[in-house]
């Protein structure tokens, strides 16, 4: 025991010498098996004899849960495999483990190649895939803990691998003939790091189940996010994340047939599999939906056999694309998640009063992935035939194409567009000539998406501008809102990428007759510079790609003007928000490094041979503004939502390569920010209360000196309080009416009924709806800006415009008919949010406020509105007057 001891405490498992008492008792027992009654072979490696305890005992670091399947390879290699597919912004490996008879082990290529083929019915016929199916495992694909703070579900892996390649049960042999189990044991190895971090520094001599106890309360941001404060179950289409930037792929290769993304849940929650609540997906096929149904009735009998509570049908619905179960069903899988009520820890109390410890969690996660392993073997034809039926849907079911055009105002957003698509697996060809379609002339450079391919589902989920929620679902969810019960639905109902990228886009009945080249997965085509040393500089095209070079420029010292309105100059029109950088006072090999940074960002350059504007700003006015390298805050920690500061810091840094300092929040409060031109405050919580009257006054006078201070979601709340007295604006009270006094007498069940809360509700929380907005493209912080951008609407916030002399509306949502581009929105919000501001500015004293009103950073993928911030954060600082 003393020589496992010593390995538990070097990898940082055990922080108490007091943890060895109850781990040498564990010692001089037999261990115990997770499902009672199952004998193993004892030559196979058990957890015990590699870690030094027992599945369910301790939570396993991500390097331990890795030792330990080393260990099991060591073993037996014939048996199992072992790859990587990247490594985290941390440095830790992503990994996965194949587990499969001799037989199936040494043809796994030949499985893979199968896989794909059965995938795409216009290069395997009918009769070839009767003969794959004759022979062919198939592919389940276990993948675990995509939230660090979902513990169960890695170990429960471990348990899994040594199940299946110890168990002396018969069955096991035939299941393992039948299917080809891969696993992703740890998907977020950072995340889970984190939180055993906290929770092996808050544990005592023994585990304390008491919700507050420190060993279960983890600080901000939480285990559950990775290195970048992602939630990586929400990543799968937009791929923002090394995690699911090689995971993704890996599925793609694979195609397996079954995929299950194993989670946990709140402590009070029992176990959940599918069949989902509504709504359901309308793009989900029939053979899809029975599939998962024989699937977790299996998982239900295992489950009634042991005694272990579940439900389904409630909380978790099918309808967002995104998830780790979303994704791959559109790829024809039978994809699912399983969820398990979490100790989150060792051991839990739950309100009930009931004891859960992690032994039953890990046990309940290994009966899971048995059942689902037992139930494909038992239905391996059937999946494999829906496999290939699920490709020739595709190809027979598609009419048409959808066309992707360059946004004028920001042309190569689409380029990124397109190669997300192959991402995600669909094809997607570049026009090599201009062409028509749907009577609009189109220009060479725009995309086709036909219809008619294997992925057409995953095409129409990802590009259709709607994918409507079920009537009768609405109508219930009206009924519940009237009652007082809040909506069922769980997460945004709008995802359209592009609107998400305020990309034109058409769906044509008919593929345009253009002849196209096949578009990769590289998301930044290079860009190119016209009319290379030219005398006097350079103008580079606005947009996303213009502004990292911009951004890149003002790093390495080069100077940038914004040029804030339209000009002409040598017979050419340029918009708002060029860039101008001149020859005089740049660096010797200024020609060199714009050509780097044209093909680095994709960005569009022109060299122009000398300064002369024929209509609009001449370039050495005011209109055209110095832009110089902020210095960037951003509060970090409470109350920031930690999903809001990562994916702010993301784009910022990642995307736009603007570094950024994070500030604690409760820093704030009296910190000397005078070296700073710029302060974010990301989506949040009460910023108010965290940083009191003497934050808020600091903050105040920073702006007042010249800073800029940028508000983003609810975080605008601070700007608009009235104590705070920053902005004009109020944010307005979701009620619209004078509450009624109660009546002494109630006259009839119609009078009860409105006293108690039926009636017409007002506007509510929006789980996320795409909503159009008007640009006031004359204001500077919209200089670049489309007319138009698509705002993802969240919450119920509501705030009043600016007046005449308060400041500026610089973006309003459009009218109630128009508002909704995607998604569900209710009447009273339509009503309530039209022509209200969703970004507002106004300066104060010599520095800027500017108030986002919804967040443009979520989740990292509204490309659409990433110019508008970034505007903010260098155009801000640029139309201020430090007094520093």
């Amino acid at each position: 025991m003393s020589s496992a001891f010593v390995r538990l405490a070097a990898t940082g498992l055990v922080a108490l010498a007091a943890f060895a008492a109850p781990l040498a008792a564990s010692a001089q027992t037999q261990p115990q098996p997770l499902i009672a009654g199952t004998t193993f072979d004892p030559a196979v490696p058990t957890v015990r004899s590699v870690l030094g305890y027992d599945s369910g005992d301790f939570v396993t670091r991500p390097a331990d849960v890795r030792t330990y399947f080393e260990a099991l390879r060591a073993h037996a290699n014939d048996r199992v495999v072992i790859g990587e597919y990247g490594r985290t912004h941390e440095g830790r490996p992503l990994w996965w483990a194949a587990i499969g008879t001799p037989a199936n082990i040494a043809r796994m290529d030949q499985i893979q190649a199968n896989s794909r083929a059965l995938a795409d019915p216009r290069v395997t016929t009918p009769a070839q895939a009767q003969a794959i199916i004759a022979d062919q495992p198939a592919v389940v694909w276990m993948a675990y803990s995509v939230h660090g703070n979902e513990i169960s579900p890695a170990d429960a892996a471990m348990a899994a691998a040594h199940h299946l390649l110890a168990s002396r049960d018969p069955a096991i042999q035939d299941w393992l003939s039948k299917t080809l189990v891969i696993m992703v044991p740890t998907q977020n190895p950072d995340g889970r790091d984190r939180f055993t971090d906290s929770l092996y520094a808050g544990l005592g001599t023994r585990p304390n189940p008491d919700p507050l106890s420190a060993e279960r309360d983890e600080p901000w941001p939480s285990g559950r996010v990775n290195h970048d404060l992602f939630d990586l179950n929400r990543d799968w289409f937009i791929q923002t994340q090394p995690e699911t930037q090689g995971h993704a792929p890996l599925v793609l290769a694979w195609r397996p047939q079954v995929l299950v993304d194993s989670h946990e849940m709140g402590t009070d929650q029992t176990f959940f599999f599918p069949p989902e609540a509504e709504p359901l997906n309308p793009l989900l096929t029939q053979n899809t939906l029975e599939s998962r149904e024989i699937i977790g009735r299996n998982t239900a009998r295992r489950f009634d056999e042991q005694g272990i509570a579940y439900f389904n049908r409630q909380t978790y619905d099918a309808f967002y694309p995104g998830y780790g179960d979303g994704w791959p069903a559109y790829l024809g899988s039978v994809s699912m998640t399983y969820e398990q009520g979490s100790a989150r820890g060792l051991i839990a109390r739950r309100s009930s009063g009931e004891i859960l410890t992690y032994r039953e969690t890990v046990r309940n996660h290994l009966i899971a992935t048995l059942s689902t392993i037992e139930a494909a073997a038992a239905n391996r034809e059937r999946l494999l035939r829906n496999a290939y039926a699920f490709g020739q849907d595709g190809v027979s079911g598609g009419r048409g194409a959808f066309v992707l055009a360059p946004n004028p105002a920001d042309p190569t957003t689409v380029d990124k567009l397109a190669g997300l698509l192959t991402r995600s697996g669909v094809e997607v060809g570049r026009a090599s000539a201009a062409f028509t379609a749907c009577g609009q002339s189109y220009p060479a450079g725009s995309y086709v998406v036909p219809l008619a391919q294997p992925q057409r589902r995953m095409a129409e989920v990802l590009l259709n501008q709607n994918v409507p929620l079920d009537a009768d679902f609405l109508a219930e969810q009206e009924r519940r809102r009237a009652r007082g019960l809040g909506d069922q639905i769980y997460d945004v109902t709008a995802w359209s990428m592009p609107v998400m990228f305020n990309t034109p886009f058409v769906r044509c009945g008919t593929v345009p007759s253009v002849a196209t080249t096949s578009a990769g997965p590289t998301l930044v085509r290079p860009g190119s510079v016209a009319e290379a040393g030219a005398a006097y500089g350079y103008l580079v095209q606005p947009g996303v790609a213009g502004l990292k070079l911009m951004a890149a420029a003002i790093q390495q010292g080069v100077a940038v003007r914004s040029i804030e309105r339209s000009f002409e100059k040598d017979g050419r029109r340029w918009p708002s928000g060029t860039m101008l950088i001149t020859r005089a006072g740049g660096p010797a090999d200024l020609d060199q490094r714009m050509q780097t940074l044209a093909t680095q960002t994709g960005a569009r350059v022109t060299g122009i041979a000398d300064s002369w504007v024929a209509d609009g700003p001449s370039f050495g006015s005011d209109g055209a503004v110095l832009v110089r390298a902020p210095n960037i805050a951003l509060a970090w920690d409470e109350p920031t939502s930690p999903t809001a500061a990562g994916a702010t810091r993301y784009i910022l840094e990642r995307e736009f390569g603007l570094p950024v300092t994070v500030v604690r929040t409760s820093s704030l409060t009296s910190a000397d920010l005078s070296h700073f031109q710029v302060l974010i405050l990301p989506e949040g919580g009460n910023y108010e209360s965290a940083l009191g009257s003497g934050g808020v006054a600091n903050l105040r006078g920073w702006v007042q000196r010249g800073g800029t201070l940028i508000t983003l979601g609810r975080a605008s709340r601070l700007m608009a309080d009235e104590d705070a007295d920053l902005l004009a604006s109020r944010r307005q009270d979701p009620s619209s009416e004078e509450e009624d006094a109660a009546a002494d007498i109630i006259a009839d069940e119609a009078h009860y009924e409105s006293l108690i809360g039926v009636a017409e509700p007002g506007p509510a929380s929006v789980a996320g709806a795409l909503a159009l907005a008007q640009v006031d493209t004359e204001h500077w912080l919209a200089a670049g800006i489309a007319p138009t951008v698509n705002v993802l609407v969240q919450g119920a916030d509501i705030y009043a415009p600016l007046g005449q002399g308060e400041g500026v509306n610089v973006v309003r949502f459009a009218g109630r008919n128009d508002l909704v581009v995607s998604g569900q929105m209710w009447a009273e919000n339509r009503a309530r949010l039209a022509f209200k501001p969703a970004v507002m500015v106004n300066g104060l004293g010599r520095g800027q406020l500017i108030a986002f009103t919804q967040d443009p950073t979520v989740r990292g993928y509204l490309e659409g509105l990433k110019p508008l911030l970034i505007n903010a954060v260098l155009l801000g600082p640029a139309r201020s007057s430090p007094s520093w």
